[in-house]
């Protein structure tokens, strides 16, 4: 059996209350008891933050694939008229969405949502075959509509849950009080509901604390005394503050003056204005009474645990989740005789009746001042407590569903497939008293497109933003290129490559990079908008820290969205040498690799090096995500002719390449920059040649900052062209051959991510002097001859010692140094993200 799960009420501000907690709670035991079940949760990506907290609530019980995200258009709260039309848009294309997942059953254990959130819930206005089952909370407003639905608006949003809910297949009521409401006000059947009760989490229970964490959390509140504790859920009439307040300060004065009665719920401006109107009308100080404000779970078990009472002097509840929490955590309870708080206390003496200002102080008091019915109170509470649970409720659903009549007539499979063009009419045919707008068509267009993907490939889309701008022919560029080569070639099961980049505003499709990058015509090809859908993966392989700023947002909401969001990261250098780069440029980065470690759903690093360094600096600098960030690696390819070579040689090639072989020339690879290890290089390689030593040096790599003085050494040299070579910007035809010319690659960078120039020079069977780092001691191990030091003395000695180790043919080899192409490369990258190819 399919159940199909909507979540939003756990997503809105009813995360903050009962109704939401409840929602996930119950939730989560469905999943626990599911047996052979196949649940289904689904998201409204108007609530980005609340779906990662879900997703890692369901992390160990779910597959990610069985959360499944919709679109709808936005705004929809129904307070503000001007949204009804997206409103009722967005009830239609919710039901369609669900339509496709094909339930057995869809649950919704919040109906009432939406009126002042961006959330849509209903029951046939679309889809009507699609059996629907309804967890029940109250109809407060429904019996005391004066106060509750007083407003137009409210009323004509409350009248359409109603006609929702009596359509509903099966009613799920959290109280025997609550399912008597539905059968006397909606004229309902008993059958067709179900009392499941409700329960307290396992984390309300009883906890010892220590003074410094009481003191710490009761300074921060500002309570100094005894507490009398209510956590009303809210702050309409009745949650009865005017008979709470009058009672409280009837107290006898050594009770006043020994407690505190402390309010603990989030709570608006507005609330809080009234609150303290109230407090001053009733006659009681102002340091008599605390509002906490939004409290968290831990903070609010501590604060059930160390109240002396807990007091409920609600007029009307569904259940009184507070109540229970509070008994489950062995705090003396009392609260009001009427509707379902009875039920959930069950002891006729903790009972007082809300409505009389007399009963309710004199139960404070007598729970304050008698210690034997107080601890009677606790006792009983824990014994109460004990007899509700969520997996008890979680199996009387699974029991109603079980035992539900098979569906008889219309195949929902069938009315799946010409559904597409249903909801477009039904949309088309809306009646409603507000316009709609391009923008709202638009808005539309994208919601259903972006809930009817499921059938479409899964995409990988590949972010070459900084390729298609300019190819700076750096060794992350060839990385790039050589990645999104391999990819093309690669025959995935039901998945596409798309390249893509960002222009400023959105993404979009490198189509006619592609093409070109492919060697086909790209004459009337458009770069379309990107459709990002769930499933899908984005990977970021080049450094696009300058478009931060831009992409964060972006990147998160892809994340909420059900979208795999990864990065590469090739070194964190520029935090940890930002003497090395302009000033400037590690704050930069830092905020990039801030937004990354957010955002991704995985960073994977080009060496190991690197990704130990990563998880360093995320352990320092941990970020603000609900779920672990998985850091991987891979190991980059060697095969240039793989990398799409930039191609070409120059003219005086030939030249250069007859003066290399002529002596044992030394290669040096890599954009000239403070770190490199250049200018340590060029003295040594001076003195190596003041001393007679028959060796060349050429460097390859062009210009880069902070080296204007050696530059200028190298431009103006006496031996450039002589012993000493220059070449700047040459395309990897022709590096290539260098390689071939060389006689051993010398690696004197002081800092590096993976070190492409090693293995690309043991491609080529060269022997390596690399500096000592561990970076280069991962790469080529004991395949290369290491240096200390950085004084050109050093360097010049290790030269020395290699050239006499060479002569006797004893230098290392680099063979057989380890090294893979780059479709290997690219494979490993793929089962970092966990993608598979055909087979």
């Amino acid at each position: 059996m399919r159940i199909v799960i909507d979540m939003q009420g756990a997503q809105t501000e009813s995360r903050f209350r009962g109704i939401g907690r409840s929602a996930l709670s119950l939730t989560l035991a469905l999943v626990r008891n599911a047996g052979t079940h196949d649940i289904w949760l689904v998201l409204n990506a108007a609530f980005p933050d609340s779906i990662f907290s879900i997703r890692k609530a369901f992390a160990d019980l779910l597959p990610e694939s069985r959360l499944r995200v919709f679109d709808i258009p936005t705004p929809v709260a129904e307070r503000e008229p001007a949204n009804v039309w997206r409103a009722r848009a967005g009830e239609k294309i919710r039901e369609h969405f669900l339509q496709q997942l094909q339930p057995d059953f869809v649950l919704i254990p919040s109906l009432f949502e939406g009126y002042v959130d961006d959330a849509v819930s209903s029951i046939g206005l679309f889809a009507p075959n699609i059996k629907t089952a309804v967890v029940l909370h109250d109809l407060i407003p429904l019996m005391k509509p004066n106060v509750y639905l007083a407003q137009p608006q409210q009323r004509h949003y409350y009248d359409g849950k109603i006609q929702s809910l009596k359509k509903a297949d099966l009613l799920f009521s959290i109280s025997a009080h609550s399912k008597q409401e539905a059968v006397q006000a909606l004229g309902l059947q008993e059958h067709s509901i179900i009392t499941i009760a409700s329960a307290a989490d396992g984390c309300f229970r009883p906890e010892s604390y220590g003074h410094e964490t009481v003191s710490a959390l009761f300074l921060r509140l500002g309570i100094s005394r005894k507490v009398v504790m209510y956590a009303p859920g809210g702050f309409d009439p009745r949650k009865n503050f005017v008979n709470l307040f009058a009672a409280y300060a009837g107290l006898p004065q050594n009770l006043r003056d020994t407690h505190q009665l402390v309010i603990v719920s989030k709570i608006t401006d507005g609330d809080r204005q009234n609150l303290q109107a109230l407090r001053k009308k009733s006659g009681l100080a102002e340091h008599e009474v605390v509002v906490t404000g939004y409290v968290s779970d831990a903070e609010l078990i501590l604060l059930y645990n160390r109240a002396t009472l807990f007091v409920f002097p609600s007029r009307h509840e569904g259940f009184g989740l507070p109540v229970l929490e509070a008994m489950s955590c062995g705090t003396p309870t009392i609260g009001s005789d009427t509707t379902s708080i009875p039920e959930v206390i069950g002891f006729q003496e903790a009972l007082f009746d809300p409505d009389s200002v007399a009963s309710i102080s004199a139960k404070i008091t007598q729970a304050l001042t008698d210690d034997a019915f107080r601890h009677q109170l606790s006792q009983h509470g824990l014994q109460q407590a004990a007899k509700f649970s969520w997996d008890s409720c979680a199996l009387k659903i699974w029991a109603a569903f079980e035992g539900y009549p098979k569906r008889q007539g219309s195949d929902l499979a069938a009315e799946v497939s010409g559904s597409f063009n249903n909801v477009l009419d039904a949309i088309a045919h809306i009646s409603c008293p507000c316009e709609y707008s391009e923008a709202d068509l638009r808005q539309v267009a994208k919601a259903i497109a972006f809930n009817t993907a499921a059938g479409l490939p899964r995409q990988l889309l590949y972010d070459i933003s900084e390729l298609v701008q300019r190819d700076a022919k750096s060794g992350i560029q060839r990385v790039v290129r050589s990645i999104l080569l391999e990819l093309f070639t690669i025959d995935f099961d039901g998945l596409v490559v798309r390249p893509i980049y960002f222009d400023g505003q959105q993404y979009r499709y490198a189509e006619r990079f592609s093409a070109r990058f492919l060697g086909k015509p790209e004459a009337d090809i458009v770069d379309g908008v990107v459709e990002f859908n769930q499933g899908d993966t984005y990977l970021a392989v080049d450094l696009n820290a300058h478009l931060t700023p831009f992409l964060h947002p972006l990147h998160a909401r892809l994340q909420a969205q059900g979208v795999y969001v990864y990065f590469v990261v090739h070194d964190i250098l520029l935090l940890q040498r930002p003497d090395w780069w302009p000033e400037g440029t590690s704050a930069v980065f830092a905020k990039w690799l801030a937004s990354i470690t957010e955002v991704a759903t995985g960073l994977i690093c080009v060496s190991e090096t690197v990704a130990n360094q990563v998880r360093a600096w995320v352990n320092a600098n941990p970020p603000p995500r609900l779920m672990p960030l998985p850091i991987s690696f891979f190991h980059l390819g060697a095969d240039v002719e793989n990398s799409v070579p930039t191609l070409g040689i120059p003219d005086d090639a030939d030249t250069v390449l007859s003066a290399l072989s002529q002596a044992p020339s030394f290669l040096s690879v890599g954009t000239i920059e403070p770190r490199k290890g250049h200018a340590q290089t060029l003295a040594a390689f001076e003195l190596l040649w003041s001393e007679g030593v028959d060796v060349n040096l050429v460097i390859v790599g062009k210009q880069g900052w902070m080296i204007e003085s050696l530059a200028s050494r190298l431009k103006n040299h006496q031996l450039l062209n002589k012993r000493l070579f220059w070449l700047q910007g040459i395309s990897d035809e022709y590096l290539e051959k260098v390689y071939g010319a060389s006689t051993c690659l010398l690696a004197a960078s002081e800092g590096e991510g993976f070190g492409l120039p090693l293995i690309e020079a043991a491609n080529q069977r060269l022997p390596i002097i690399a500096r000592d780092i561990p970076i280069f001691r991962e790469v080529a191990g004991e395949y290369a001859y290491f240096f200390n030091g950085l004084q050109p003395e050093m360097l010049a000695d290790a030269i020395h010692q290699w050239l006499g180790l060479y002569a006797a043919e004893a230098a290392p080899k680099s063979d057989n140094m380890p090294w893979q192409k780059w479709c290997q490369s690219t494979r490993q990258l793929l089962a970092a993200m966990q993608i598979s190819e055909r087979v």
